[in-house]
């Protein structure tokens, strides 16, 4: 069996060009930050998601155009809550438990319902 390697070796070893497995990696359940998780995904090395460092402090956001009212009134970002929708108990109660984001579900359900829809005209007699 072959030793493993410390990650932050491994990291060294890719940027020579050189292959490693994932099974050879050792992370010593370290935490790893975001930068150099994303460049080992980039060589198809997954870091289990507890062991990944999220330096929130040192992010920089410059680049991400700030949400003005205007951006809101003109419809080009909507919020969406769930107090919003005529939802049954039971759903509600389910949505929560899931930890389900209406406004992360909501466009994937109006997109294949449109698909859905567009399917059934097109393969269907009259």
């Amino acid at each position: 069996m072959e030793a493993k390697v410390y990650w932050k070796d491994a990291i060294k070893i890719l940027k020579e060009g050189k292959i490693i497995s994932q099974e050879n990696i050792d992370f010593n359940n370290e935490q790893i930050p975001v930068r150099e998780v994303t460049f080992l995904n980039k060589n198809s090395i997954r870091v289990p998601e507890k062991l990944i460092f999220y330096d929130d402090d040192n992010i920089d956001c410059s680049d991400i155009p700030e949400i003005t009212d205007e951006d809101i009134s003109a419809g080009k970002i909507q919020w969406i809550t769930i107090n919003e929708f005529p939802i049954d108990n039971e759903i509600r109660n389910w949505l929560s438990n899931q930890n389900i984001k209406l406004n992360e579900l909501l466009p994937y359900l109006l997109k294949n319902f449109y698909q859905s829809v567009k399917f059934a005209q097109k393969n269907t007699a009259l």
